[in-house]
């Protein structure tokens, strides 16, 4: 065979392999691809399996444990896992144990329930006792549950902390009641803040509320919420038991609605929740009210110097007053912020008590105590601890913006300034030495803006000896006040420096 026809077959073998090599090529290029299913973990691959339903249950065949803890029929696959249906040439399959694990290890799978969301942004700014605004809530608040019904319950388990259940009732079924004489009646009933429920894949690490009681326990207490138990003794009633747990007896009321009101009768045994009362949504309650109010009598001092000194005759026995008021009380989680007086009836007059001393004693400071506002008034909050915090002095409200201050004792003018947290504030000492102060003043100018201690008030000036019952300034709401109304102290010594006492004592 010449030469030349042997090259050319071997150039033809040659060739045919590299067609046979591009053939098989193509034909793997060709080849039908296989449906399955990526598994990612918040966007990152972590696997690859045949059926997502496999996975899904064999998630609930190992999860046996949580099915029978959340009382659900199904666990699903964790929030930040995806499993989504695609095309791939690729052989390697995973097998949904494997893939368990990997999600096991990693991430919380998750159960069927629904998400509440309480959004306070725009809500009231309550303050503390203190009169600083309560930073520890967050504005946006969610809380897992496993059904509607049982938020429901609780938020009405919540109200009824706030008003008795007869309002409660009349208010729900829209019943008219007139009042006879005196009494209350609620005539709104909301709450605040911004509530949107939304069903949700509930992760199993966090806290899922699975009964009316505890989310109702965890809605007023919020994050004090593991709030203790005390057993009643021997001697107790409520005001020992909320002062000696640094709570107010309307708080301990709060946390303990079983007990209809402060008269309420204990039982040695009995089991109460005690802790700082810190709701976690903001419930508004308006009321009309009408009370009677005791108008307490004056006592007037003159001055005889045909007697000797030291002697002291009663011309004129004085006896206490009545006046009926009518008020619109707006309250914020069972503390009342505004009122309202609409109408005032006197029913029975208050007769002054007059009392003759001997001798020029104008000066001697041992007079009575005046009450430092109007008549009528009404307290919104009480001296004692509120809301985990101790509440040095009682807050009067009621008489109206620029309604006179009075000194409610004889003494000399140690302080006039103004503060962020108590505003414009007087302090007078007096001779027996007790020190009074009066806080949230109005300016000069009517109005609460910040200034310096000069545009405090136009009726007195550092040192001057004033009277009990001499007008000292006017009503306002400057500094950390939620409202209109006069905060009143008494101390046995200057202010935060010695022990403060409850002004009602004094009355």
């Amino acid at each position: 065979m010449k030469l030349k026809n042997i090259l050319w077959i071997f150039i033809a073998l040659i060739l045919s392999g590299f067609i046979s090599f591009g053939i098989k090529k193509y034909t793997v290029k060709a080849s039908i691809p296989k449906e399955g299913y990526r598994v990612y973990l918040e966007g990152r691959t972590i696997g690859y399996i045949n059926s997502k339903d496999e996975l899904n249950d064999y998630i609930n065949v190992q999860q046996e444990k949580l099915k029978q803890q959340y009382h659900v029929d199904k666990v699903y696959i964790p929030n930040e896992i995806d499993v989504v249906k695609e095309l791939t040439y690729e052989n390697q399959i995973d097998s949904v144990e494997s893939i368990y694990n990997k999600i096991n290890s990693i991430s919380p799978f998750t159960i069927k329930g629904y998400q509440v969301i309480i959004d306070k942004t725009n809500s009231t700014e309550y303050l503390n006792d203190d009169n600083t605004t309560d930073t520890s809530t967050p504005k946006i608040i969610k809380i897992n549950i496993l059904n509607k019904e049982m938020f429901t319950k609780a938020v009405e388990s919540v109200i009824l902390s706030f008003v008795d259940d007869e309002q409660y009732e009349a208010f729900v079924n829209k019943q008219k009641i007139e009042l006879e004489s005196t009494g209350e009646i609620v005539e709104n009933i909301y709450i605040e803040d911004e509530i949107t429920i939304k069903e949700a894949n509930l992760p199993t690490n966090e806290m899922i509320y699975m009964d009316a009681d505890s989310l109702t326990k965890y809605l007023i207490f919020g994050n004090n919420s593991s709030s203790k138990r005390y057993t009643v003794k021997t001697g107790d009633n409520l005001e020992k038991i909320a002062d000696s747990n640094s709570m107010s007896v309307n708080e301990l009321l709060i946390a303990n609605s079983e007990i209809s009101n402060a008269s309420s009768l204990l039982y040695v045994g009995q089991e109460l929740s005690i802790g700082s009362v810190s709701p976690i949504f903001t419930t508004i309650v308006e009321k009309h009210v009408v009370e009677d109010q005791v108008v307490k009598y004056k006592t007037i001092t003159e001055y005889d110097n045909k007697m000797y000194q030291g002697q002291v005759k009663t011309k004129q026995n004085g006896s206490n007053g009545t006046t009926r008021v009518t008020q619109k009380l707006k309250m914020i989680n069972g503390e009342i912020v505004q009122a309202y007086i609409v109408a005032s009836e006197e029913i029975v007059p208050a007769v002054d008590k007059i009392v003759v001393r001997g001798g020029k004693q104008v000066k001697r400071g041992d007079g009575e105590w005046s009450w430092p506002t109007n008549f009528p008034y009404m307290i919104s909050s009480g001296y004692g601890w509120r809301w985990g915090k101790l509440h040095r002095g009682v807050d009067i409200i009621g008489t109206g913006r620029g309604s006179p201050v009075y000194a409610a004792r004889d003494g000399v003018v140690t302080n006039i300034s103004y503060h962020s947290s108590l505003g414009y504030h007087v302090v007078i000492r007096h001779d027996n030495g007790y020190y009074t102060q009066y806080a949230h003043m109005q300016n000069v100018n009517g109005n609460d803006r910040a200034g310096s201690a000069g545009s405090a008030t136009k009726y007195i000036h550092v040192g001057d000896r004033v009277r009990a019952h001499d007008v000292i300034g006017e009503v306002g709401s400057s500094g950390g006040s939620t409202g209109v109304h006069l905060h009143f102290e008494i101390w046995d010594g200057a202010p935060y420096q010695a022990h403060s006492f409850n002004p009602l004592l004094f009355y």
